[in-house]
């Protein structure tokens, strides 16, 4: 463990955190910028971004917790309240101030998420990103200007191979107002 040598380089504190998640069977997807480059649309980010599923293992919070701090790790754990629409956040940050975020419990998104990831590979590694319908509908669901940009951009570079059908039903899971922004940005495309 312990990948990254140097600020800068949160995608191998992401290998490391993946490694645990891994260890525990814990389904994750990667999201975020990091989710974004795979589908062509590069920005820069501090950090890396994941979807986890505690749900359905034997491993819990505090656990890896524990292990993360036992490898080095600073942790920080944080619920969300009613309002808020995503239900828990895990923080795991190196010495560097490479940081990874585990999102757990989204709002509107289903668990069948996890098997509409998509593997590849990344530094010799089989890594599991977000299914390019889910981001498109989480990203529309989180509805800020970057969050539209990035739904608007993998929307124009992999149009032709996204299923609309699938991202609308998607999106409905989000709710009414999330529906109303997708139309508006696929009727700008």
């Amino acid at each position: 463990m312990a990948r990254a040598k140097a600020p800068g380089q949160s995608a191998l504190l992401l290998l490391d955190v993946i490694a645990v998640l891994n260890k525990h069977r814990v389904p994750y997807a990667v999201v975020g910028a990091f989710a974004a480059s795979f589908y062509g649309v590069v920005r820069a980010s501090m950090d890396a971004d994941a979807v986890v599923s505690l749900r359905s293992v034997a491993v819990n919070v505090e656990t890896l917790m524990k292990e993360f701090q036992g490898a080095g790790f600073k942790t920080a754990y944080r619920s969300g309240d009613a309002r808020d629409p995503i239900g828990a956040v895990l923080n795991i940050e190196d010495g560097f101030e490479n940081r990874v975020d585990l999102l757990a419990r989204v709002r509107g998104m289903g668990e069948d998420v996890f098997s509409r990831a998509v593997e590849t590979r990344f530094m010799g590694r089989t890594i599991r990103m977000i299914g390019p319908e889910d981001f498109i509908a989480m990203k529309i669901f989180a509805g800020g200007p970057k969050d539209l940009s990035d739904a608007t951009g993998v929307l124009e570079v992999s149009g032709r191979r996204i299923d609309r059908v699938l991202l609308r039903r998607l999106v409905r899971s989000y709710g009414k107002s999330a529906l109303h922004h997708l139309e508006s940005v696929l009727k700008q495309l």
